[in-house]
């Protein structure tokens, strides 16, 4: 028995070490990706509406914000994961920053922070509320704008309606915590992962399938005219053998 003690023991300080060595390896793969990153991020800020084809590519992404919202992804001109601290203990800590160009959304660089913490053997992330310039045509949805000016303690049913149509918005999720369920932006955890494990590594993927989409579409469509021509050079035929 003593000897199987003393295995189990060693079996553990084995699994400890590899659960440290994959964490050392995480720590390099995200201190060698950072600068990667950044020089990709000078590159797609030069492609016209790069992230707003990313975004519209990307299945997922579009569960998650109103149908209304679509249009003012096409002011994004960079999404950007930055992980500052990226150390032992805080390797999993991020930001991410959105920057919106001149359009309907004002001129802004949005930076979100997340943090990671193990509860119940289950990584969870939790936020900090991020302030962020609402578009004006969705001021009055805007839940922080409707807090701020409720008439009464209490909100007036269309107050509460409008604050639930602003809580779906995209633009609501930057005030997103995770530490109030039901109260904010459903889903904000799964946004943010989505958007650090999916889109920000899979962009150009994603763009360059758009493009592929794009041209075979073009081609189908050549294709359709091909077959146009043929048929209108039938008459033609005709003629020249009667002659």
């Amino acid at each position: 028995m003593a000897d199987l003690a003393d295995a189990l023991t060693k079996l553990a300080d084995n699994e400890q070490a590899m659960g440290d060595a994959e964490k050392d390896v995480e720590i390099f793969r995200i201190q060698r990706m950072q600068s990667i990153y950044k020089k990709r991020a000078d590159i797609t800020k030069t492609i016209p509406q790069f992230w707003y084809i990313v975004l519209a590519q990307n299945d997922d992404f579009g569960e998650y914000i109103r149908p209304e919202d679509l249009k003012y992804l096409e002011t994004i001109t960079d999404i950007y994961v930055d992980h500052p601290i990226a150390d032992a203990k805080h390797y999993r800590d991020f930001t991410i920053t959105f920057s919106f160009g001149e359009g309907s959304v004002p001129k802004q660089d949005v930076t979100k922070k997340f943090t990671t913490v193990d509860e119940d053997g289950e990584a969870k992330i939790y936020s900090e509320p991020a302030e962020v310039q609402w578009p004006e045509e969705l001021k009055d949805i805007s839940p922080a704008l409707i807090r701020k000016n409720k008439e009464s303690e209490n909100y007036t049913s269309d107050e509460k309606k409008r604050y639930r149509q602003g809580m779906k918005s995209l633009f609501a999720w930057f005030e997103w915590t995770g530490k109030k369920p039901s109260k904010e932006f459903r889903s904000g955890e799964d946004l943010a992962r989505l958007i650090v494990d999916d889109l920000v590594p899979n962009a150009v993927h994603y763009y360059s399938e758009a493009m592929n989409n794009d041209g075979e579409s073009e081609v189908d469509d050549s294709s359709e005219g091909e077959e146009l021509d043929l048929s209108d050079d039938e008459p033609e035929k005709k003629k020249q053998k009667k002659e």
